[in-house]
Parts: C-alpha cells; sequence; structure tokens
C-alpha cells in the first residue's frame, strides 16, 4: 500500500531530554489524524500512553514530538511537545500506528531488554539514534524471543545530540 510515516530519530538523553522525529516518505501530504504514538513501557503488553496525532505533514517533511521539559538548546526543533509517550526510557518500546494497525515500532513491545536494546555501539538508553539514511519504510520488529537489533536499523550520536532533528 505505498510508504508510511516511520521513525526517524529518537533522542533518549540526560533528564527529560526525549523526542521523536517522524518522516513522511510519501509523495503526498500524510493526514496526521490517522496516526497514533503508543508507548509500552518496561515490557507492557498493552499501552501505558498514547498520542492521537493531528494537522498533515507534508511530503519529505518531519514531524518532532520533544518531551515538555527537553532542553532550551532543543526547543527550536520541537514541533509540539508531549510528557506522556515521550517520557520513554531505554527499555521501553514505541509503536506508531495508522488506523489500528502498526507501521512502525521502536523496541519490541511485550519484552524488556533490562535497561536497553544494545547491539554493538547501537544502545537505545543515553544515546541519539538516527535510522540508517537507506531506510525507506518502519518496521515492525520479531515477536519474542527474537530480540529487535537496533544496530540494523539505527546509528548511534552522542547523548543530547540535537543537532539533526528536523533534518531527517
Amino acid at each position: 500500500s505505498g510508504p508510511e510515516l516511520f521513525f526517524s530519530e529518537y533522542v533518549e538523553g540526560s533528564s527529560n531530554n526525549k523526542a521523536l522525529e517522524l518522516y513522511n516518505p510519501k509523495t503526498s501530504a500524510a493526514d496526521l489524524g490517522e496516526y497514533v504514538l503508543k508507548l509500552y513501557s518496561n515490557g507492557a503488553v498493552g499501552a501505558t500512553a498514547t498520542l492521537t496525532l493531528s494537522g498533515t505533514l507534508a511530503p519529505g517533511a518531519t514531524l518532532v514530538i520533544c518531551n515538555a521539559a527537553i532542553a532550551a538548546a532543543a526547543l527550536p526543533s520541537c514541533n509540539q511537545t508531549n510528557s506522556s509517550v515521550v517520557n520513554f526510557n531505554g527499555d521501553d518500546a514505541i509503536t506508531l500506528e495508522r488506523n489500528g494497525a502498526v507501521v512502525d515500532a521502536f523496541g519490541q513491545v511485550g519484552f524488556d531488554p533490562g535497561a536497553a536494546w544494545t547491539s554493538g555501539t547501537v544502545s537505545t538508553v543515553n544515546l541519539t539514534l538516527r535510522r540508517k539514511a537507506t531506510a525507506t519504510r518502519g518496521r515492525t520488529p520479531p515477536a519474542a524471543p527474537a530480540v529487535w537489533d537496533a544496530a540494523a536499523e539505527w546509528d548511534a550520536f552522542a547523548i543530547d545530540s540535537f543537532d539533526g532533528l528536523g533534518a531527517r
């Protein structure tokens, strides 16, 4: 059915320095009202927080949702703030759903990896992760016992790196 929005950046930094960037790879604007973000904390199988998006997202554009208490240096890159869904830690999974179907997932719903998912130099805690430039679509990780491999999809950058937010 063509490309869908997907996670293109994930910031899990110090304190409340947390952000999610969504990218629209479509050739047309996306109706954000069809999309919901869901947070699954600590291996939960049911969402612990949800955020229904609104508005439209132009083709090739990004939407950056930041924790309401993110560092002032990151605020200019934030399109909106939210403290429930963007209050994750390195062991929490996040899904992006369109009309009830998962179109992208970060982490692995229903699985608690301990402090973080770690693969090589990529960890989901205390780093900024950017989707590899070769990524053209989202991905739903495998169900347990298979483990999601963050390094296969993401490049790691230093903690509290905000310079890529909004840039895809």
